[in-house]
């Protein structure tokens, strides 16, 4: 058993312990998810007096940093287990699957855009002030990474494996949902949001398969990464010429398009081929 096949399997909760029972695991979820609401809102509370945006809009900002300190602390005073126990091992082979994991999005997202520009399904449109567009994809790059990092630890990492008490189908379906709902626009339209609400479950499936099949969050982090930087710069580069098709051809946002979801699939069923699960 290497690096953090081991780390996992001895984890607080770890995938080889589906008996475990799911009341304590689902207790701390609903402690877990109370603690950062109530951190979040007294953060943004505090910051309302001095920022000039809606109270809400500060309080999804203050989101990420309560979550992360919330993850901390239940760590370290309730499992008594550093961070990286939740799949962050040796970074020597991590690095490889951090590297495959993005090259495997990118590579998605090139061949569905070339496939989109040949059929006419989007065009080439370059954000006409060069100067926000680099500011724009230079700072995307640690900045996706560092968001990458965070959400795997709390959704393939914290959320998968305290339901993994439950049941493996339970914790994906599980950790998958909660990660589509979080990342829903506010005011959803239908259905809009229903495509997009689709894709983003099934994104998280695949994030979650691969956490289970590696035991490591490492190539989920590169493919997150990857994908969360072309939704972020693909509308500084491209403009999509097609409304009525949109089910199938999706948004900006990547996810919301049938083609997206056939790509996603395919990513999947590589990942169950191409990996193996640790001994």
């Amino acid at each position: 058993m290497n690096g953090l096949a081991s780390l996992w399997r001895h984890s607080f909760v770890g995938p080889t312990a589906p008996d475990a029972g799911c009341r304590a695991p689902l207790t701390r979820l609903v402690w877990f998810a109370v603690s950062i609401a109530v951190l979040s809102a007294a953060a943004a509370s505090f910051l309302a007096v001095w920022i000039d945006l809606p109270w809400w809009k500060i309080f999804r900002r203050c989101v990420s940093v309560a979550a992360l300190l919330t993850l901390w602390s239940f760590m370290r005073y309730l499992h008594h287990r550093p961070l990286r126990a939740l799949g962050l091992g040796a970074w020597g082979e991590g690095r490889r699957q951090v590297v495959q994991g993005a090259l495997i999005g990118c590579s998605v997202v090139a061949l569905i855009g070339a496939w989109y520009l040949l059929v006419g399904w989007c065009r080439v449109s370059i954000h006409p002030d060069s100067v926000r567009l680099w500011r724009i994809l230079l700072v995307s790059v640690p900045a996706m990474g560092l968001v990458a990092v965070l959400e795997e630890l709390i959704f393939r990492g914290y959320l998968l494996q305290q339901l993994m008490s439950c049941s493996k189908t339970l914790a994906m379906a599980g950790s998958s949902a909660c990660y589509a709902l979080v990342h829903l626009r506010p005011n959803p339209v239908w259905p809009s949001s229903g495509l997009e609400l689709t894709g983003l479950f099934i994104l998280g499936w695949v994030l979650a398969l691969s956490a289970l099949r590696t035991k490591q969050l490492y190539f989920a982090i590169g493919l997150h990464a990857s994908l969360a930087y072309w939704a972020r710069v693909n509308k500084l580069l491209i403009e999509f010429t097609t409304p009525s098709l949109q089910w199938l051809v999706g948004t900006n946002r990547l996810v919301n398009g049938v083609v997206a979801w056939c790509a996603l699939a395919g990513i999947g069923w590589w990942i169950l081929r191409r990996t193996r699960i640790p001994a």
